[in-house]
């Protein structure tokens, strides 16, 4: 397998369970939000697996198992990801500076004022 990402990204790349694309569906300021998510998680469950990482609503969604077992639940292993999740929705998704969600052609995003602007007819919704 060719790497196609910097060695950091590429560990969570190589946990993707068979039968799921191995692709990371978020945009570069969150991932340093998913690698250290990674850190966590391989601490508590080693082996873990990942099925899918993407933005849904203007927020990280992280799906993992604890193991091979897609049925395994662990609380600290889900509390971790939902912290990172909930960190997400303050973090632009471009750069992670701190941010805040908007409807931009409504899609939800979260970003940072520059990235906002940025951002092709903007919409921040009411004051």
């Amino acid at each position: 397998m060719t790497e196609m990402f910097p060695p950091e990204l590429q560990r969570i790349i190589d946990r993707f369970a068979p039968g799921w694309p191995p692709v990371l569906e978020v945009a570069a300021g969150w991932h340093p939000l998913v690698v250290e998510l990674d850190q966590t998680l391989a601490l508590i469950a080693p082996a873990y697996m990942v099925q899918q990482v993407k933005s849904k609503f203007g927020s990280l969604s992280f799906h993992a198992s604890p193991s091979e077992d897609a049925y395994e639940y662990d609380e600290e292993f889900h509390e971790a990801i939902r912290a990172a999740e909930w960190r997400s929705i303050e973090t632009c998704e471009v750069c992670g500076a701190p941010a805040k969600q908007y409807v931009i052609r409504l899609w939800v995003k979260t970003l940072c004022d520059r990235h906002l602007w940025e951002a092709s007819d903007a919409d921040p919704g009411p004051p």
